[in-house]
């Protein structure tokens, strides 16, 4: 279960879009893509940039302590990187047509690529993502109708179930997630060398040890050893594959710790920058303060707002 990795959930659906016709919304005509694109294009982002503060429109994802990152795009067709590489000589004794397009995949319908990156509601990922994709109906259903309305199947949500219902046969696995937030040496535990040799190494002994007590031949018990030397390592591969399927073990970063400690990297930065020039004897006292006002061991405490590149302190410039 790769989507669940590191402590998170990388959510990724591909979700048909119904391009038939002409439709009318508030008075625009056009087609249904195009009205998905205008709700993607009205969506706010997050004020993660000056320039988006200045905007001050929220994106609706900033609603929820879970959400980490989200995107939406609308895929029309795959794009066709040109002819696959071949050997030129090749080619011309075969009087290939470098200018003819190569058979390559094309969509019967554009496709809204949906990818989130949330906190599961449960540690180990249990109920997840139809539990997140209930939250988000929760917190914005308005703007997902407004993206998802002219997506197949879309007709038929009512509530946060069928919400979740219409979009979770369109997951796909994400076979590639991102863990960014382990700060030292994950808690890995490597496989024991000798568990990983006991299996191939029975294989080749005791068929000879058979063939030593005479239980059977030399040629046969050198037959035996190959085979199950090669049963081992099959058995070796596995093992491996196994271990190497299991989720990433969770550095605990969900976003309100994140949040934190974003908060409290610049809080210290300004309280270190305003003791520069303080006495000395009276430094401790301020630092029990600063700990005291900013509670580093509380998540809820004094933080920074989802969606947002900065805390705003009082009396701070604009």
């Amino acid at each position: 279960m790769l989507s669940f990795d590191g402590g998170h959930y990388f959510f990724t659906a591909l979700v048909p879009v119904c391009n038939k016709g002409i439709v009318e919304h508030e008075g625009m005509k056009s087609s249904p893509i195009h009205m998905v694109r205008e709700a993607l294009e009205t969506l706010p982002t997050a004020l993660q940039s000056h320039a988006s503060e200045q905007v001050g429109i929220q994106s609706p994802f900033a609603r929820s302590t879970r959400t980490h990152f989200a995107r939406l795009v609308v895929l029309d067709q795959p794009f066709y990187n040109g002819r696959d590489h071949a050997n030129a000589l090749a080619s011309a004794i075969m009087q290939t047509d470098l200018l003819k397009a190569q058979p390559h995949d094309l969509l019967a319908c554009p496709y809204l690529l949906v990818m989130i990156d949330f906190d599961p509601g449960d540690p180990s990922g249990a109920g997840e993502p139809r539990g997140y994709c209930e939250h988000l109906w929760g917190i914005m259903a308005e703007e997902l109708r407004a993206v998802f309305t002219y997506c197949y199947g879309f007709s038929q949500v009512r509530d946060a179930a069928s919400f979740a219902d219409f979009l979770l046969p369109c997951e796909v696995e994400t076979t590639m997630p991102f863990n960014d937030y382990w700060t030292g040496a994950p808690p890995l535990q490597p496989m024991s060398k000798l568990l990983l040799a006991a299996a191939p190494l029975a294989g080749v002994i005791l068929p000879l040890v058979g063939a030593a007590m005479h239980r059977w031949s030399w040629g046969m018990g050198i037959l035996l050893g190959i085979v199950l030397l090669l049963v081992g390592l099959v058995i070796d591969y596995f093992l491996i594959m196994h271990r190497g399927g299991k989720p990433f073990p969770s550095a605990d970063a969900t976003l309100p710790r994140v949040l934190k400690a974003l908060y409290l990297q610049q809080a210290f930065t300004r309280f270190a920058a305003a003791q520069q020039d303080a006495d000395p004897a009276t430094a401790g006292a301020a630092f029990r303060a600063f700990l005291e006002a900013n509670c580093p061991n509380d998540p809820g405490g004094p933080t920074q707002k989802p969606g947002v590149i900065r805390t705003l302190f009082s009396g701070a410039a604009s």
